[in-house]
């Protein structure tokens, strides 16, 4: 009776927590033909409903910051923000839960060059622009769990976002690598 039950509950679990990662953008379009193109570094996390044996979905967000060190001064940097709806289709192997799935949102990708001074002295700096840029984002991705005990998982994911603005697909973009802790219950 007992397993019939949760045959019947609309929710079947949940699981959520905390990623870092990192990865390497490629590229990107700038008045001042700068290469941008450098790793990048972030943290987030993600919130997720299980709704059959197979099918989750939620939330998640993050942010991901690349320094810029080529053409400009120290202190330029590219930071993306974003957040969105998830879903994803996974498969119980043993420990093993392979993964894949999509997230669709938004964002903001903020630009910041220096093209002299100093970030440290505290003084304004003439020759600096900041620029943000709204975008829409359509991020696949693919992923792993390995489950530690029975509510900790660590997990191993895979993604390349697209982010899409009034211009058409937004630069820099390029793969991120996440590994983190996953709480399930």
């Amino acid at each position: 009776a007992g397993s019939f039950a949760q045959e019947k509950k609309a929710i079947k679990g949940f699981s959520g927590g905390m990623m870092v990662h990192t990865g390497y953008q490629f590229g990107g379009d700038n008045p001042y033909n700068l290469n941008i193109s450098s790793p990048t570094f972030g943290i987030g996390g993600c919130a997720k409903i299980h709704f059959t044996k197979h099918f989750r979905a939620g939330f998640e967000g993050y942010f991901s910051t690349a320094p810029i060190r080529k053409d400009v001064q120290s202190g330029s940097h590219n930071k993306l923000f974003w957040t969105g709806a998830l879903a994803d289709w996974f498969w119980t192997l043993g420990k093993i839960t392979p993964y894949i799935g999509v997230t669709v949102g938004g964002g903001m990708e903020t630009s910041f060059y220096m093209f002299e001074g100093d970030k440290h002295d505290w003084l304004p700096e003439p020759m600096a622009v900041l620029h943000k840029q709204p975008f829409f984002a359509l991020d696949p991705y693919v992923g792993v769990e390995y489950a530690v005990g029975e509510a900790l998982r660590l997990t191993l994911k895979a993604d390349w976002m697209l982010a899409i603005n009034s211009d058409g697909l937004n630069r820099p973009m390029g793969p991120r690598i996440y590994f983190g802790f996953i709480f399930a219950h």
